[in-house]
């Protein structure tokens, strides 16, 4: 067996045939892992929307100290695990295999819930345990003891393996490397134009975000911006954020959900801008930011394993982000935040390779994602009619003509139906 994803194997005291079966069920095909002692068999799965930890009662006398010591260790076990994992909510079922049914294994308590199970049909066909498993009209309740036994000992160094590979990122991240490469390079091309004189055109002419041509149809311009950087500690910055937490990312969630979570967190943290920030923005943060957005959804929904990571790495750089947006005003804060929120919904929306799929949460992270952007957009064109971009415009303007690029000059003025004459004051 394992604990807590670690290789060691440890002795479970499990005399009963139907036990063994039916630990064997809920840790292959329900989820949950073994985190108990070799006569305490507690089993724990963090993510089931419902019974989070279980508890195999195999003890068929039960004295009134036994019983109170009993549900004393689970309200202990309930709290620290709420403590650890940050959890709202923690329900606890107590199987009780047994043939007689202690009359004190009886408690009020509204998280907690025990059922008798005296043999196999019991447990199939209880009515509340169908609707806390799905899988469990197909159960194999019958097998032989020393043949389950095989079977969980292969099972769990299997999970053991899948668990270190995922914390070793043990992938090619080549959706990760590709994007960070694609940073450098539109980095030192820009650095090929003249952005000394002219950065605000520059950056307008190469996809920033700028309101009055996100106004006019420039959509792609939720996108684009997050490919630019001008300054090279702005670069490195979200480099090393990309690189630290997209390895991660990628390597649980495969490369075609990290794009769709890449290029989601993107244009979502670039709306957010052009619906709240009147300037331009530019800079990957946005997907920096996205990630962390997914390292949250992996937090909740493989709190055992990914906790960790959103404590000691999401909760601090979230407060860190506040402290600077103090220190340096000119940050797109609603960019960030924006990534961040995006990243989570869209990791909701995608769920995890091979894991269970809740229609529920789907539609409620896709529902919410849609009325957030539909009041997004209405908040930017709103923001952008109140505000005057002459100054930018006619930057942009100089430019063009300064540049001899009389045609982009004439589509710029035509996009954004200004006076033709504007440029020249």
């Amino acid at each position: 067996m394992t604990n807590r994803g670690v290789m060691k194997e440890i002795r479970i005291e499990i005399q009963s045939e139907l036990a063994m079966n039916i630990v064997h069920y809920l840790m292959s095909e329900e989820g949950y892992v073994y985190v108990g002692n070799e006569r305490d068999v507690w089993l724990e799965n963090l993510s089931h929307p419902t019974v989070q930890l279980i508890y195999l009662n195999q003890r068929s006398m039960f004295n009134e100290e036994q019983t109170t010591q009993l549900f004393k260790q689970v309200h202990v076990i309930r709290a620290r695990l709420r403590r650890r994992y940050l959890m709202g909510r923690l329900n606890v079922l107590i199987l009780n295999i047994n043939p007689i049914r202690p009359h004190l294994l009886n408690d009020d308590r509204h998280y907690l819930k025990v059922i008798d199970i005296n043999e196999a049909s019991d447990f199939k066909k209880n009515v509340e345990l169908q609707q806390l498993f799905s899988h469990l009209q197909s159960a194999e309740l019958e097998q032989p003891m020393a043949q389950v036994m095989a079977k969980m000992h292969e099972s769990t160094k299997e999970k053991a393996l899948h668990v270190k590979n995922m914390l070793m990122f043990q992938s090619r991240s080549i959706v990760t490397y590709t994007f960070l490469i694609v940073l450098v390079a539109v980095f030192l091309f820009l650095h090929l134009q003249p952005i000394k004189e002219w950065l605000v055109p520059i950056a307008i002419n190469y996809g920033a975000k700028y309101n009055p041509l996100i106004l006019a149809g420039d959509y792609y311009r939720l996108l684009t911006p997050s490919f630019l950087h001008f300054d090279l500690m702005h670069l490195l910055f979200n480099v090393v954020f990309i690189y630290q937490f997209g390895r991660m990312v990628e390597n649980v969630f495969g490369w075609w959900r990290m794009i769709i979570l890449m290029i989601g967190s993107a244009i979502f943290g670039n709306l957010c801008s052009y619906a709240f920030v009147e300037g331009l923005s530019i800079g990957a943060s946005t997907v920096a930011y996205g990630l962390l957005g997914a390292i949250l959804f992996l937090g909740l929904e493989q709190r055992k394993i990914f906790m960790h990571f959103v404590r000691t790495l999401v909760f601090p750089i979230l407060i860190f982000s506040i402290f600077w947006i103090i220190i340096e005003p000119g940050i797109d804060v609603y960019g960030h935040l924006g990534g961040f929120l995006g990243g989570f919904l869209i990791a909701s929306i995608l769920g995890l390779p091979k894991q269970s799929y809740y229609i529920s949460r789907t539609f409620l992270a896709g529902a919410t994602l849609l009325i957030l952007i539909t009041g997004l957009f209405n908040r930017g064109a709103y923001l952008t009619s109140q505000t005057d971009y002459s100054t930018y415009n006619r930057s942009v303007m100089a430019y063009y003509y300064q540049t001899h690029q009389i045609e982009k000059l004439e589509v710029f003025k035509q996009r954004l139906k200004l006076d033709p004459n504007e440029w020249v004051r």
